[in-house]
């Protein structure tokens, strides 16, 4: 590989990680954000909970096995739930966000009552998602090579267009979902190169942290036994659990900055000091 591609990768890179220094100043100026994305995973976790002992209590194990009304239906219910409390829980930090971008200082219950009043875009962006997510599995196992590639091709296609839905749903007033969609793909194709590199920038953060608390969970695990074992593998939960809130947090404040770039122009939060055009520049 060129030397000058090397050095330009390592650019890209630095540039990526600038923006999640300036989404992490954000965060600390307003670390009670981190309870959202912290009460998304409770309440998807409890809800998988409940829905696997009703499954353990009436026998219907087998069936999402067997019988593929029942896993189809439960498919599509898992993906719901986690649509929409991945939704509510991401408009209330992009709502907060967009509040300490006007110079305002937001709290979680501001994001919540934000979230709230914006139910019936979330649930109909859910019922959304879980059917495309449902119809797409259906297609993977059906239609073998030709349904994985379209499922990927789709998979793709629809991340992009959706990049910017849960900063729309949280800053325009309509559940409308073609308006929803219009608005979110207009901000991408405006910053497509600079929302591939933030977001490349936070996972870049993230990932590692994650698989640090991962290989500790797997230590626990598998070469202790008795206390060590609990103390270690809780350790290594707590420390998948942060990286995933971080993440979470992280990377809703830079798609709400971008979003504020795309749509009026303004340089805010991670884009304050610099022109969000040069994160992922063309040349």
């Amino acid at each position: 590989m060129p030397e000058w591609h090397i050095r330009r990768m390592f650019e890209r890179f630095s540039r990526g990680l600038d923006v999640v220094d300036g989404s992490l100043n954000v965060f600390r100026a307003n670390p009670r954000l981190a309870v959202l994305p912290l009460c998304s995973l409770l309440l998807v976790g409890s809800g998988f909970a409940v829905a696997a002992g009703i499954a353990l209590h009436y026998g219907l194990v087998e069936s999402l096995f067997t019988n593929d009304l029942i896993k189809y239906a439960a498919i599509f219910v898992g993906l719901a739930l986690t649509s929409s409390l991945g939704a509510f829980f991401n408009v209330a930090v992009a709502h907060c966000a967009f509040q300490y971008f006007d110079g305002e200082a937001p709290t979680v219950r501001d994001g919540l009552q934000s979230a709230w009043r914006s139910r019936r875009a979330i649930a109909i962006w859910a019922l959304t998602s879980a059917t495309l997510g449902t119809v797409l599995y259906v297609l993977d196992e059906k239609f073998g090579f030709l349904g994985s590639a379209a499922r990927l091709v789709f998979d793709l296609a629809w991340g992009l267009l959706t990049f910017f839905v849960v900063p729309v749903i949280a800053v325009e007033d309509t559940a409308d979902l073609r308006t929803i969609l219009r608005e979110s793909g207009h901000a991408f194709k405006q910053t497509w190169g600079e929302s591939v590199s933030a977001s490349l920038g936070v996972s870049l953060v993230v990932l590692p942290i994650a698989v640090v608390g991962i290989v500790l969970l797997g230590a626990g695990y598998l070469g202790l036994h008795g206390a060590a074992a609990w103390l270690l593998g809780g350790l290594g939960l707590l420390v998948v659990v942060a990286a995933i809130v971080a993440g979470q947090v992280l990377g809703m404040v830079a798609r709400t900055a971008l979003y504020e770039y795309a749509t009026d122009g303004r340089r805010v939060g991670p884009f304050a000091t610099r022109d969000p055009d040069s994160v992922f520049p063309d040349s």
